[in-house]
């Protein structure tokens, strides 16, 4: 969260905190054109009513409004459901690599967003 360009989104909702997410705007990679979701967590409690989905197309809608084309994210290979989620919403495996600080196998994931 020390990077510039991270925001960090809080969704509140049912009495309390229902997801958080966490987003860069820049990828350490310099040659990366698109912004990252670096984390999006729904309350457990709250899993299965569409939640995340919602969450997740705030996030998309952020990015068109900032004229940004493309997003990605990396989930660790250890977790399919993970992949199945994102995949339903749209997104493609576009690599596999290790995440940056444990070294853990991930898929990168990448969704076009066209204009709104």
């Amino acid at each position: 969260m020390d990077r510039p360009g991270t925001e960090v989104l809080l969704a509140r909702g049912f009495g309390g905190l229902a997801g958080i997410a966490i987003t860069l705007a820049h990828h350490p990679d310099p040659a990366d054109p698109d912004p990252w979701i670096g984390l999006l967590m729904v309350d457990a409690s709250l899993h299965g009513q569409g939640h995340g989905r919602r969450l997740a197309t705030l996030l998309e809608e952020r990015f068109r409004a900032a004229g940004r084309t493309g997003a990605r994210l990396a989930v660790l290979d250890a977790n399919p459901q993970a992949v199945a989620f994102w995949t339903a919403l749209g997104y493609e495996v576009v690599d596999h690599r290790e995440d940056r600080r444990m070294k853990r196998p991930c898929a990168v994931l990448r969704k076009e967003l066209s204009a709104p």
